[in-house]
């Protein structure tokens, strides 16, 4: 194997995989990119399904003031529209996809790329992984003209070299997050999140929770935990103090009932490459297991009938009478009925004091 040297496509390479793994290594990798393909600025990203910024690093000649808002444009940037259908490793610049038209009237260019000091540029897809797209991109100012065929090839070489590497360096990132997620036990209910409370990985029993809606994503694929105050609680801890995630804080869900202490810590960057810091580590333990009532035993100790225990079971849910008939489909007047003889038979004389007779015949039960 040939010995690289600072001046090869091989010592990009060397950079890009530190880089995705360590992300105070990657600026240093795109700078080598801009020295030596001669563009004013280098881009990695990754963008998820929906072209929402999952990372992002970008070294060179830009006004980083007008590019911080680089997730405002990215729905409508024209990059985008390639990243589709694009296969891995081709090259495609700007001409592809714009014409002075599109220059001169459309907001990505006029409000975002070319005040940011970038707007010819040349890139390919490196990555498709599972639900995210890995780009790498030069660019420069708009009035330089586009790139010339000796920088393109050399932008073609440095490609070619980084597919194996991004794929590797994926490899080694999944890895550390699954030991990560694993290091809690199977049974732990525990995500991994990045600043913005965006989910990137998570456990089986988390993802029970999702599918139950005990929390939820929100379109943007961020944690949803069901309450403005709750959200601000999470946002609190994920911000942390100086930059730094962490906090604690509780949550009750009374259908089905279940209290959980939160927990928030930060860890090292590991999403699809390092380039945003401010991932954390999300565990949920439950402080109250739930309780499901146990329909042999009502059955034994009151004589229900089927129909009965399912009543009870809603009742001690937490649900009302009305949304009981909506759920077994049946007339409310049904369910009147039913509670009627629920109370004859259990001998309590309200509503509430069914459930607290209920709450005997109630035992911890798993997800």
């Amino acid at each position: 194997m040939a010995q690289s040297y600072p001046g090869s496509p091989g010592h990009f390479q060397e950079l890009l995989l530190e880089g995705m793994c360590d992300s105070q290594c990657l600026p240093e990798a795109l700078e080598w990119l801009n020295q030596y393909c001669g563009s004013g600025s280098a881009q990695l990203i990754a963008v998820n399904d929906s072209n929402l910024i999952l990372d992002s690093s970008i070294a060179g000649t830009v006004n980083l003031e007008v590019f911080e808002r680089e997730a405002e444009f990215l729905p409508l940037n024209p990059r985008t529209k390639v990243f589709d259908n694009m296969p891995t490793g081709h090259i495609f610049h700007d001409s592809d996809i714009v014409d002075d038209e599109m220059v001169r009237t459309h907001p990505v260019y006029q409000e975002f790329l070319i005040p940011a000091q970038i707007g010819q540029f040349t890139g390919a897809i490196l990555s498709r992984g599972e639900g995210h797209i890995v780009g790498l991109a030069i660019a420069r100012p708009y009035e330089d003209g586009p790139f010339e065929e000796a920088v393109i090839r050399k932008f073609s070489q440095i490609v070619r070299g980084a597919l194996p590497v991004v794929q590797l360096a994926e490899q080694v990132v999944d890895t550390r997050a699954s030991s990560l997620l694993e290091l809690f036990g199977r049974q732990a209910h525990v995500a991994i999140l990045d600043k913005e409370g965006v989910l990137l990985r998570y456990s089986e029993p988390f993802e029970k929770l999702l599918s139950t809606g005990l929390v939820r994503r929100d379109r943007f694929g961020r944690l949803d935990m069901l309450s403005d105050d709750l959200n601000a609680s999470l946002s609190g801890a994920l911000k942390g103090v100086n930059g730094t995630a962490g906090g604690r804080f509780s949550f009750t869900r009374l259908r089905p009932e279940r209290t959980f202490i939160c927990s928030v810590t930060p860890v090292p960057p590991m999403k699809n490459f390092g380039g945003r810091s401010g991932h954390a580590i999300l565990f949920l333990d439950p402080l109250l297991a739930p309780r499901r009532l146990d329909r042999h035993l009502l059955r034994q100790a009151f004589i229900l009938t089927e129909a009965e225990c399912d009543v009870c079971e809603r009742l001690y849910a937490g649900d009302t009478l009305a949304e009981i008939a909506d759920g077994r489909e049946v007339a409310l007047s049904t369910i009147k009925s039913l509670m009627k003889s629920i109370l004859m038979k259990t001998g309590a004389r309200r509503q509430a004091e069914v459930i607290i007779k209920l709450s005997r015949f109630a035992f911890e039960a798993a997800d």
